[in-house]
């Protein structure tokens, strides 16, 4: 699984350039003045400010009380026997060694702060054993610990549990607010984890490379960094790929709320080998990533159920585009608006080229604090919606190689992510992608959508993934997507006999409005 930045292994070379042409070429626009080093100990006192992430998602936690739709849950599956006195001094031992996992957000005097406290994580034990199921019984428990509510301000949102299947199957519950970590920081904590566990079974301490930078050392940076010019620069750069007329939105079966909602359903999908496939095929025939292939399709699909000429999808950046951070843990993720423009009934190629220049446009100003970029582009806030984007498309979210460990003798370690039921936005599309598979799932809001929608949808996607892949230089408006056209039919239906139409998201005028400035 792997985040935008984490795909730069797999581009070609050329594109891989381009990438990295657009990030130097941002970061050298941006720097109008020296820019402030990136240094560590700059908060000796265990206190820091909290990053633009952090103050982002303490702020819709705060809208979402009671909700655990910002969580980041993992399950780490073990097979082969388990020391769990020393899995839990390794726990420990990364825990430690990062700061930030033991931190808790604080406001004072309107300003929201990190501080670090001493609390070491608990490890408890819950044996299944004797249960009638108990594979069936860790899930369970993994989906009841997954929905933990966590008091950000109280202790550091961290729980763990170590769950004892049977003496060779053990599953470590591993959930955090997303104010701690991203996906990305997993790959370093799984390393780590399994370095300092092969250490403490042997009865010796771990040696670890030191943990330079905390995550409060860079939050600082990033608020010195942003700041006045740097910040203007960038934001002018997003009002110009936002530039346009405002796609228009998605219709819902049932009216939005005035507050937003997280009820969430979720359906898995397996498009098959043939899809994966085609979609590897048609990237190295047009030059593009398969993450382009796989949102010009979904970009597509909105668009054809919105009745509408663009899309606008949010997707996730790592935040990471200096090497120095990769291995600092912290919720550096931030996700930002891909518009994708369908004007002018463009061959599908056509399409993917610009889904593959929206990513890259984005990839070279991920910096951008999400708070900020709301505000210069939309000014008022809609409690029902996210201000920037209602759909979403994420390629998974691991770096290459994080999703399994060896923990020394027979026995190993997978990571599998345990989704709680919430949703965010009104559809997030997530994607696995290999030579051989292409699966994943479509979780889409309870409350605005019905199941037979979203497997519409869904089938739609797949649809379109096979007519990218079979004749990328057909138009748009060759494009076959049943479940849109069925939609557009009972639509137009409903409004000439007089009924309301099928709802279009609460609001839309009001985005239009901000956009337009």
């Amino acid at each position: 699984m792997k985040t935008l930045m984490g795909r730069l292994a797999s581009m070609s070379e050329e594109d891989r350039a381009r990438v990295l042409a657009k990030v130097r070429s941002a970061a050298s626009g941006a720097a109008g003045a020296e820019e402030p080093r990136l240094a560590p100990g700059s908060c000796p006192d265990g206190r820091g400010p909290a990053s633009f992430v952090q103050e982002q998602l303490w702020f819709v936690s705060q809208l979402a009380q009671g909700v655990p739709a910002y969580n980041v849950s993992f399950a780490f599956h073990l097979t082969g026997p388990v020391d769990a006195d020393a899995l839990g001094a390794a726990v420990r031992d990364v825990v430690r060694r990062h700061d930030v996992l033991r931190s808790r957000l604080v406001l004072a005097d309107g300003r929201l702060t990190q501080e670090v406290t001493d609390a070491d994580p608990e490890l408890p034990v819950h044996d299944l054993g004797d249960t009638p199921d108990p594979e069936r019984a860790a899930e369970e428990r993994i989906a009841e610990l997954s929905r933990t509510v966590f008091d950000l301000a109280a202790r550091p949102p961290l729980r763990l549990e170590l769950l004892r299947i049977s003496p060779t199957r053990h599953a470590l519950a591993w959930i955090a607010h997303h104010t701690l970590v991203d996906g990305w920081s997993f790959g370093a904590l799984l390393t780590e984890l399994a370095a300092a566990y092969r250490a403490r079974c042997a009865g010796r301490d771990p040696e670890l490379p030191e943990a330079r930078l905390q995550f409060r050392d860079v939050a600082r940076w990033q608020r010195e960094r942003l700041a006045g010019p740097t910040l203007d620069r960038l934001l002018e750069s997003w009002r110009k790929r936002l530039a346009g007329p405002v796609p228009a939105e998605l219709p819902t079966d049932r009216p939005r709320g005035a507050t937003q909602t997280f009820r969430g359903g979720m359906l898995r999908f397996d498009f098959g080998p043939a899809a994966a496939q085609g979609v590897a095929a048609v990237a190295d025939r047009v030059r593009v990533t398969p993450f382009a292939v796989l949102l010009g399709a979904y970009a597509l699909v909105v668009a054809a159920y919105a009745g509408s000429d663009a899309a606008v999808v949010g997707a996730p950046l790592a935040g990471r585009g200096r090497p120095e951070l990769d291995g600092v843990v912290g919720p550096f993720s931030n996700t930002l608006p891909l518009r994708v423009d369908l004007t002018g009934d463009p061959p599908l190629a056509e399409v993917l080229t610009r889904a593959n220049d929206a990513m890259l446009d984005a990839v070279s100003g991920q910096d951008v604090p999400f708070s900020k970029l709301a505000e210069a582009v939309r000014g008022d806030r809609d409690a029902s919606r996210n201000p920037l984007f209602d759909v979403l498309f994420n390629l998974g979210n691991l770096p290459p190689g994080s999703d399994r460990a060896d923990l020394g003798g027979q026995t190993r370690l997978e990571v599998r992510g345990c989704p709680n039921g919430t949703v965010r936005l009104d559809l997030e599309l997530t994607a696995e992608h290999t030579a051989e598979a292409l699966t994943g799932r479509l979780e889409y809001n309870a409350d605005l959508f019905d199941e037979a929608t979203a497997a519409a949808l869904l089938d739609d996607v797949r649809l379109a993934v096979g007519q990218l892949a079979a004749d990328p230089a057909a138009r748009r408006s060759a494009l076959d997507l049943p479940g849109a056209h069925r939609r557009r039919v009972a639509a137009s239906a409903r409004a000439a006999g007089g009924a309301a139409p099928l709802r279009p998201a609460r609001g839309a005028s009001r985005r239009a409005r901000s956009w337009s400035r």
